[in-house]
């Protein structure tokens, strides 16, 4: 394999792969990517077993096709360190792979190509597409509530639910619940639900763009999801797990309702949590009339308190959140004013835009530990 392309094209296509890489392998070639050539086009493919990654990159010149894999994280340093604009050839000889950019030459060790794994190609039951964008939007305003290494597996991932003409996404960590909703014709009649890993969500927050309107291409079926677009072709292993009817998780709205500015909510919660307990991160609220009063506390007897301005009406209320799950929710939310409502606290707290879209909402479970315990 003789192939020649421009500095700026290969580094691109390496970035793309570099987040499946990871820098400690249990089989060698894992660290490695597979180059091979089709057509014009160089193809880069990573994968960890769980996820696979293919990127391209544009071939100015090619004297010679095949394939070889070499070692991903080297080649991107090297061509990282190239001058830009800087032409490449790449040249593939037995076990070596030699990359020549005018006065440097590098020579890396390679592994056969015949042993690099590849996931296998599998024919896909349901597809549609969507904006790039719109799919970023909706793992954006849910991943933060994905569980970490639960025993509970399928809290461990995002669930997609897709359904005529809409595409939703939830995910809970069994403390907090997400979900956003996604109104898109070209969806049609297709009805599935999946749950993809917590690392694959990840993946795919770091390469879709929030700008990009251009529409990208969904595959599903039963062990696999892959999302197709210009620049790289995303497959990764589904999660298998009963999944429950994360519906049920969302309480009625309540008698209770609250209804505040976001950003200064926003504020006043990071204030009081400066000072609430490191372990708990508890903060303490109190609703009377027309007034939320948050206060914290910590084991070194130190306090806060922020009294905010709300529109409320009804018995006064205390009740305890962990802020961060609160700040989380609240980030969450892009409209000018914020609601949160409730009937049973056990049941959680409904937190959503005060402008009725529909399109995000959250709920956040109080805390069960008493404040006097927290701060003991």
């Amino acid at each position: 394999m003789k192939i020649n392309l421009q500095r700026e094209a290969l580094l691109k296509a390496l970035q793309i792969i570099s987040g499946v890489i990871e820098k400690k392998q249990t089989r060698p070639i894992l660290a490695n990517c597979l180059l091979s050539v089709t057509d014009d086009r160089l193809l880069l493919t990573a994968t960890d077993s769980e996820i696979e990654l293919i990127g391209s990159a544009p071939l100015e010149a090619r004297d010679s096709v095949g394939a070889v894999t070499a070692p991903a994280r080297k080649l991107y340093d090297i061509c990282r360190a190239l001058p830009e604009g800087t032409p490449v050839t790449l040249v593939a000889d037995g076990d070596r792979l030699t990359l020549q950019a005018k006065s440097s030459r590098f020579t890396l060790a390679t592994l056969p190509a015949a042993d690099f794994p590849s996931i296998e190609e599998k024919s896909f039951s349901s597809q549609f597409t969507l904006p790039q964008a719109d799919l970023r939007y909706l793992l954006h305003k849910t991943s933060f509530a994905m569980g970490q290494q639960d025993v509970r597996h399928y809290l461990n991932g995002a669930v997609f639910d897709v359904q005529p003409g809409r595409v939703e996404c939830m995910a809970t960590d069994g403390h907090r619940f997400a979900l956003s909703r996604m109104e898109n014709a070209g969806i049609g009649q297709l009805k599935t639900k999946i749950l993809l890993p917590r690392k694959s969500v990840m993946e795919l927050l770091r390469l879709l763009n929030a700008d990009n309107l251009a529409a990208l291409t969904v595959c599903i079926n039963d062990h696999y999801l892959r999302v197709s677009t210009d620049e790289f072709i995303f497959t990764s292993k589904l999660l298998h797990a009963s999944l429950p009817d994360y519906h049920k998780l969302i309480p009625q709205k309540g008698a209770y309702s609250v209804l505040a500015n976001r950003e200064e909510l926003r504020q006043a919660l990071v204030r009081v949590s400066i000072l609430s307990h490191e372990k708990f991160r508890s903060i303490k609220w109190e609703l009377k009339d027309n007034s939320l009063e948050m206060s914290a506390n910590n084991p070194e007897r130190e306090e806060a308190q922020e009294v905010l301005a709300v529109e409320y009406e009804g018995n006064p209320v205390e009740v305890s959140f962990n802020v961060g799950y609160l700040l989380d929710a609240i980030s969450a939310i892009d409209s000018e004013k914020v609601r949160w409502s409730f009937s049973n606290l056990d049941d959680g707290v409904l937190i959503e835009p005060a402008e009725a879209t529909g399109s995000s909402l959250y709920v956040v479970m109080p805390l069960l530990v008493p404040q006097a315990e927290q701060a003991a």
